[in-house]
C-alpha cells in the first residue's frame, strides 16, 4: 500500500482565521491506494468521526488501511473543526472541495469517476449526509461557500456509520450540533436545515448505514430514521443494526461485527 498527503488548498483558504487566508491550517487528504493487482476502481473519501471536536484515527486512518487492502482507493479529509474555532462554513467547504478535488483526478489517480463514494462516521457521518442530500446548501449560498466550491455534487453510493443524522431534539447530538453550527447553534432554522434526515430526495445515492442499538453517545434512532426516508423515496439502500456495543467503535473488528466486509461486498456489487 502506497499513501501520499495533498494539501486541497494551493491559494487561499475559505473562510480562513488568518488575515492572509493563505497559511496552511491542516487542511488536507491522505490517499491509501491499494495494489495495483486488487484495485477495483471504486474510490471512497472518509469523514472521520469526533463530534467536530477531533478526528478519530479510528474511523480516518485505519479505514483508509483496511479499505485499500480491499482494492479501494481511500481519501482521508482532514477538515476544520468546531473546537478550533470554526463552524458550517468551513467545515462543509472543506468537504465538498475535497470531493471536487478527487474528482478532478480520476485519471491522475486511476479511478473510475461514477465510483466516487463517501463514507462518514459519527459526526463525520453528519457531513457525507449533508452532501448527500444538499442539506443546509440555500444557507450555505446565503454565507457564500458556493463562491468556493460546487455544492451540486452526486457521489455514486454513501456509507453512513452510526451516525449525527438530525441536529433536531430529541436525537440530535449536543456537541456536533455545536461545534457545527457555532454561533447559530439555537436557532432552529438552522438546526433543521442541516438536518440530512429531512433532505432525503430520488437524487440521493444509495446508502449503507449501520448502528448499534445500546450506542449510548448517538442514538441509534439517527440511522432508523434514516433508513425509512429512503424507503419512503425508493433509494436502495442495505441497513445493519447490531444488538450490542457501543459508540466510536470504527472497524469494530475488536467486537466482532464485520459491517466493513459487508460494506465492501456491498459498494463493488450493486
Amino acid at each position: 500500500m502506497i499513501t501520499e498527503k495533498i494539501n486541497i488548498y494551493t491559494e487561499i483558504v475559505p473562510f480562513s482565521k488568518n488575515i492572509d487566508c493563505n497559511v496552511d491550517e491542516g487542511v488536507y487528504i491522505d490517499i491509501y491506494f491499494p495494489e495495483k493487482k486488487i484495485r477495483n476502481g471504486y474510490s471512497i473519501l472518509a469523514f472521520p468521526g469526533g463530534a467536530y471536536s477531533f478526528l478519530s484515527e479510528k474511523s480516518g486512518k485505519e479505514y483508509g488501511v483496511w479499505f485499500a487492502s480491499k482494492g479501494f482507493t481511500v481519501f482521508v479529509l482532514k477538515f476544520r473543526l468546531g473546537s478550533k474555532g470554526y463552524d458550517f462554513k468551513s467545515i462543509c467547504v472543506d468537504g465538498y472541495s475535497a470531493y471536487n478535488y478527487v474528482s478532478s483526478k480520476c485519471k491522475e489517480f486511476k479511478i473510475d469517476p461514477q465510483k466516487i463514494g463517501l463514507i462518514g462516521t459519527s459526526a463525520g457521518a453528519h457531513l457525507a449526509g449533508i452532501m448527500s442530500t444538499g442539506a443546509g446548501n440555500d444557507i450555505l449560498k446565503q454565507h457564500g461557500v458556493d463562491q468556493y466550491t460546487n455544492l451540486d455534487i452526486k457521489p455514486n453510493f454513501c456509507v453512513l456509520c452510526y451516525g449525527v443524522l438530525s441536529l433536531l431534539n430529541p436525537i440530535a447530538h449536543n456537541e456536533t450540533r455545536k461545534n457545527f453550527l457555532g454561533d447559530y447553534s439555537d436557532l432552529y432554522e438552522y438546526q433543521e436545515a442541516f438536518s440530512p434526515i429531512n433532505y432525503i430526495n430520488e437524487n440521493n445515492p444509495r446508502s449503507f448505514l449501520w448502528h448499534t442499538a445500546e450506542d449510548q453517545e448517538v442514538t441509534v434512532d439517527n440511522t432508523i430514521l434514516y433508513a425509512r426516508e429512503l424507503l419512503k423515496k425508493s433509494i436502495p439502500y442495505e441497513l445493519h443494526i447490531y444488538q450490542k456495543g457501543g459508540h466510536a467503535l470504527g472497524l469494530a473488528q475488536h467486537e466482532c461485527l464485520y459491517w466493513a466486509d459487508d460494506c465492501a461486498r456491498w459498494i463493488v456489487d450493486n
